[in-house]
């Protein structure tokens, strides 16, 4: 009931569930969608090289050190959270990454259209500006006669 893409991989990151809302906004099946590099087939190309695809922050989450994956939390700005999961102790050997993505198209829409309107104010503020100080000039003219 949640609005999120909730997914589970194993602790090598090989996807082994998904949930509905992951089926119906990817128009993947659960079988078309598990696997290790699914990530590189749904993200933006612009956010792929600073987001979770297999060469980035992905190993380095899942990264052994003595027999233990450090395990690290991450998110990426392609709207992606994953949290590990570890065997009966804290220490343990990480098992699981529990995770969900945010759809973030209609915030980028949002941001893009926001810096324009900036960006048309800035604009507008500076011919203003302009004006106003031909305008003090012309005064300043007829008030020195």
């Amino acid at each position: 009931m949640i609005p999120q893409l909730v997914w589970i991989t194993d602790a090598a990151g090989f996807h082994i569930y998904f949930n509905q809302r992951w089926t119906d906004f990817t128009g993947y099946t659960l079988a078309g969608s598990v696997g290790p590099d699914m990530w590189n087939n749904l993200l933006h190309p612009d956010d792929r090289a600073r987001a979770c695809d297999g060469a980035t922050r992905w190993p380095r989450a899942t990264m052994m050190k003595s027999s233990t994956a450090s395990g690290r939390p991450m998110a990426a700005t392609a709207g992606f959270w994953a949290r590990p999961a570890r065997g009966a102790t804290p220490r343990g050997p990480l098992t699981t990454w529990f995770g969900t993505c945010t759809d973030i198209h209609g915030q980028k829409l949002v941001a893009e259209q926001l810096q324009s309107s900036c960006a048309d104010l800035e604009a507008k503020v500076t011919f203003r500006n302009l004006e106003l100080e031909h305008q003090v000039q012309d005064l300043q003219q007829l008030a020195a006669r």
